[in-house]
């Protein structure tokens, strides 16, 4: 074989070892470019599973957090006469209980009261609980929705406050609270829907600081309310706000805060969506150290403050 035809056979395996290569490192090109692409889908993919497994979790958590309404009104009047804390009863109240709403019974109560008395040192979980229901349960004063508005009028001649009207108030709920909501997206309902008429006065149902004030995408004309042990109360959907309201006043249970609208679900101003309701939403903190709020099931609470809703006066000269 001559040199020339050596250097020439040479010349095209080296060619071919060149474009072989090149056809490697582009095919290594094309899979690396893919992956960039492919992997934070399957992590989206996989977080999302994750975090509706997490919601399920949450929803069930809480379901075993409730305590029935009729057995919080009989507990509250208990610790009352028996001057024991309210808080410390549900924690001793739903280890009875079992955390199921059947265990919740008279007998439980009774054996609850005992517990409390006897004033023993509280387990680890049970700790934890206490925690959860003092936040939760020792700032509530009132019922959102008052029971009625009684309007006077100054009588110059007699120098008395009359009477003129009175107004009565009603409302209508279910348990929504886990219910699927769409707009937005899928997502778990996180509070207590209560119909009412358009205009309905709101109150608070807590002492506490406006620490949250204005438009929410999702709430339309939202107020968030702030207790001393940091727990959340958030009211949504608001027509208008009473006058006076303004980030970062101290407002005292009972104070009206706002008015039944239905805003919400899309622009500022947006109205119409929904019916006319009051959205309420409970957040407590679990740590000091945590950032966002674990939402508790409304729905008990409302209901058991029925018994405790006001008459809101309104006072013309």
């Amino acid at each position: 074989m001559t040199s020339r035809r050596k250097n020439l056979m040479k010349a095209r395996l080296k060619s071919m070892l060149v474009r072989r290569r090149k056809r490697v490192i582009g095919l290594k090109v094309i899979i690396i470019l893919f992956l960039i692409i492919l992997i934070p889908i399957i992590v989206t993919s996989i977080m999302t599973i994750i975090m509706q497994d997490l919601d399920k979790d949450e929803i069930k958590s809480q379901r075993e957090l409730r305590i029935p309404y009729e057995y919080l009104k009989k507990a509250y009047i208990k610790a009352n006469k028996e001057d024991i804390s309210f808080s410390k009863l549900l924690t001793y109240s739903a280890n009875e209980a079992n955390f199921t709403t059947a265990g919740y019974t008279d007998k439980a109560l009774h054996r609850a009261v005992i517990l409390v008395k006897k004033n023993e040192g509280m387990t680890k979980p049970q700790k934890a609980l206490y925690d959860i229901y003092s936040k939760v349960f020792d700032d509530l004063r009132v019922g959102p929705i008052p029971e009625k508005k009684e309007i006077y009028k100054w009588n110059k001649e007699n120098k008395k406050w009359k009477k003129e009207e009175e107004k009565q108030y009603s409302y209508t709920s279910v348990d929504d609270f886990g219910a699927v909501r769409t707009y937005g997206g899928e997502r778990s309902h996180e509070g207590n829907d209560l119909i009412a008429d358009m205009g309905t006065p709101i109150v608070t149902m807590t002492d506490g600081e406006i620490t949250r004030l204005g438009w929410n995408e999702y709430g339309g004309q939202r107020i968030g309310i702030t207790s001393s042990k940091g727990t959340y109360f958030y009211y949504a959907h608001m027509d208008r706000y009473e006058d006076g309201i303004i980030k970062g006043k101290r407002v005292k249970a009972g104070d009206v805060i706002g008015y039944i609208g239905n805003t919400g679900y899309g622009l500022p101003g947006t109205r119409g969506k929904l019916i006319p309701h009051l959205h309420v939403q409970i957040g407590f903190k679990m740590g000091r150290f945590t950032k966002g709020y674990t939402w508790f099931n409304p729905y008990d609470i409302v209901k058991f403050l029925d018994d405790y809703r006001i008459t809101v006066v309104e006072k013309n000269i």
